[in-house]
């Protein structure tokens, strides 16, 4: 029995259908409002903070005072269900894989929720595994891949990562696990890829 770790944004639905960029737009927000800057400044300054910490985030916990908390609920605080609905393709495909299945996803957990619910898949899943419980470290870093196996209880090797980012994927393969690139344009040597989760039965059986 594998323990299959699904991604959330940009791989459970098509790639820029979902809310994922009105997160980014309101990330943002956030940071020209809390920093009291420009666009331009923010951009630099989330790029920055990115390539130091991982994420906007950590830079601005870091740097700035901001409660993880209060930024998550702010920048997850997006019509998520005027954008996804109901995908009986998606639970066929996703029900129909007979193994262990946890979200890995960056998102906090109440967005996670309302997006698996969107889509009616949140009783597919056995658990969540979201940023709060990365202490707010963020995948590709390597420390919510660990912190994740020794929750579970987890062989590594008996793991495999399904996500549309090939940084995240990169890291998973590191840590010795078999990855799934989903929908991505940049292949990644020694990853499996499909087009989208629905090829996923096709990789997982």
């Amino acid at each position: 029995m594998k323990l299959v770790l699904l991604d959330v944004d940009d791989t459970l639905y098509p790639k820029g259908t979902g809310p994922f960029g009105l997160v980014n737009a309101r990330i943002e927000e956030y940071v020209m409002s809390w920093c009291g800057i420009g666009r331009e400044e923010s951009e630099a300054l989330r790029k920055r903070y990115i390539g130091a910490y991982g994420s906007t985030l950590g830079g601005l916990m870091r740097h700035h005072g901001v409660d993880p908390d209060d930024y998550l609920r702010k920048v997850h605080d997006v019509p998520v269900e005027d954008l996804l609905h109901r995908d009986e393709r998606l639970k066929n495909t996703i029900s129909g894989i007979p193994h262990d299945m946890v979200v890995f996803s960056n998102g906090s957990v109440d967005y996670v929720r309302r997006v698996l619910r969107s889509l009616d898949v949140l009783d597919l899943f056995s658990d969540l595994f979201t940023i709060e419980f990365m202490d707010y470290i963020p995948k590709p870093r390597i420390y919510p891949y660990r912190k994740l196996v020794e929750l579970y209880g987890a062989d590594p090797r008996d793991c495999v990562i399904v996500d549309d980012r090939p940084a995240n994927i990169l890291t998973a393969m590191d840590m010795g696990m078999e990855t799934v690139l989903v929908g991505s344009d940049v292949p990644v040597p020694g990853a499996a890829a499909i087009p989208d989760i629905y090829s996923l039965a096709e990789i997982l059986y």
